[in-house]
């Protein structure tokens, strides 16, 4: 039978289930949208789960965002209603082989494939200049940086997830990046932007490089979510010591009503 309720109030047995399999990099790095809303997430996630399915819903963001555990498109679309209003749009990041079950459960509407990238080189090699924690009293040029560089609107509050570095020229703020998830054993990058006035030079590197090390102190390695078409990037964090690990797809998609023989 399957339960809902906050996902701080984890079932006994998927608690276990996640800090066993969290012990392996591997699973940890394909299934790390579940494990952050299931874990770092929790206080802001709803969770449906069964012995053979778990979803987690995220509403943190613009979009809703839904993560799972299991392999039944069926039971994966009937969880969704508990968790998200049917009709409503809902994102998901997945695997390949988590993208065929997402296919057979929703209505898809966008599928943009990013690429994880870990790091596997040396932290102490990496160039990190100026680069400066950033706190609190910096969010406003953190959100003025962001919108001058079209990135994605940061989260209510970017610094929560753990630390977060800039560059500064003078009192602009000419590069960041932020702890965009932190989980047991490894932390993703995100928030990654630099001022148009300042892109010729290594600032980007520079903030990239003090995260990783930061993350490093505390036992964790680093990646980077980045989209496949972004060629430049790609070879940027390639030639910092960032190696391939999988594609991944960022699937826009329709919350319906299922029929009685899905429950």
């Amino acid at each position: 039978m399957e339960t809902s309720e906050p996902a701080h109030q984890l079932s006994a047995l998927l608690s276990c289930q996640i800090d066993a399999m969290s012990q392996d990099l591997e699973w940890t790095l394909a299934n790390f949208p579940f494990v952050a809303e299931a874990t770092a997430l929790a206080n802001e996630c709803d969770l449906v789960c069964s012995p053979t399915m778990s979803v987690a819903s995220y509403h943190g963001l613009a979009l809703p965002k839904l993560a799972f555990l299991g392999e039944s498109p069926e039971l994966l679309a009937n969880y969704a209603t508990f968790l998200i209003e049917p009709g409503s749009e809902v994102t998901l990041l997945v695997t390949r082989e988590q993208r065929d079950i997402v296919e057979r459960a929703f209505p898809v509407l966008e599928i943009i494939p990013e690429r994880q990238m870990l790091f596997a080189g040396d932290a102490e090699a990496l160039e990190i200049g100026t680069a400066a924690p950033l706190n609190a009293k910096h969010l406003q040029a953190m959100q003025a940086l962001a919108h001058l560089t079209a990135l994605k609107p940061l989260a209510k509050d970017p610094l929560a997830p753990g630390p977060a570095f800039g560059v500064w020229e003078g009192r602009t703020l000419a590069a960041m990046a932020t702890t965009h998830v932190n989980i047991p054993s490894v932390a993703e990058i995100g928030d990654i932007a630099t001022h148009p006035d300042y892109s010729h030079r290594s600032y980007t590197e520079h903030v990239i490089g003090a995260l990783i090390r930061a993350h490093e102190e505390e036992g964790k390695r680093a990646f980077i979510m980045v989209d496949e078409s972004n060629h430049e990037a790609i070879q940027r964090y390639e030639k910092m010591g960032f190696e391939h690990k999988r594609l991944m797809y960022r699937m826009r998609c329709r919350v319906e009503e299922t029929v009685a023989e899905n429950q």
